[in-house]
């Protein structure tokens, strides 16, 4: 199974209120999230042994970024190994629905299941992105979108990040991630030089829950 990062449980206060809002006919999901509310709501970290942990100030609209993506109702994500000379190869797919996340590993041919809503921004020794940088703006797809550059943690993973993020909607576009290790990248998720780009698509028909087969059964 792939596992892109480990899942943590991310707490949050029943005061605190994110307004999604969800067109007819068939757009792609728009939704607003009010950045205070948001981030107070993904903002109450567990304090760690050795004192409590905080988020990268120079990483806040990554973090918002994020937390916007995985806050969306339905969307899905293809995964790819970059190889050399930027070919793209993909080795996996996740689907999320409203509370169930689906994780295709294509090397088994077989369907994962969990609990999508268990996601953080911290990592066990500090916050999950750090040491972020705006390199421009392009467009892709005629859309505007802001490239960051970042350091990513998820013990026991650790890789140099670019999140392509969309100036409308905030939500992430494309992340790619240069894992440190490679050797351990390619053994645990199938690349060849230890990179992985993952490409997001709001689309609510692209997270239909697959029909299988599936690892549990």
């Amino acid at each position: 199974m792939i596992v892109i990062e480990q899942l943590r449980t991310c707490s949050t206060d029943a005061n605190h209120i994110v307004k999604i809002s969800v067109p007819t006919g068939g757009s792609l999901l728009r939704f607003r999230i009010f950045s205070a509310l948001l981030l107070a709501a993904i903002g109450a970290a567990p304090a760690l042994a050795g004192g409590d942990i905080k988020l990268d100030p120079s990483c806040a609209e990554v973090n918002y970024s994020y937390s916007a993506t995985r806050l969306s109702w339905f969307y899905s994500a293809k995964l790819y190994d970059v190889r050399s000379g930027g070919s793209l190869t993909q080795i996996g797919e996740m689907r999320f629905g409203q509370s169930t996340a689906y994780l295709l590993d294509v090397r088994k041919q077989k369907w994962a299941r969990g609990n999508r809503l268990n996601w953080s921004l911290l990592d066990v020794d500090g916050p999950k992105f750090r040491s972020c940088t705006l390199v421009g703006e392009d467009l892709e797809e005629g859309k505007k979108v802001k490239h960051y550059r970042m350091t990513w943690h998820s013990d026991p993973y650790a890789a140099y990040g670019d999140f392509w993020i969309a100036s409308e909607g905030k939500r992430i576009v494309r992340a790619q991630r240069r894992f440190m290790d490679q050797d351990q990248a390619n053994l645990k998720f199938g690349t060849t030089e230890g990179t992985i780009m993952e490409i997001f698509d709001y689309d609510p028909a692209t997270s239909a829950a697959p029909d299988g087969p599936f690892e549990d059964e």
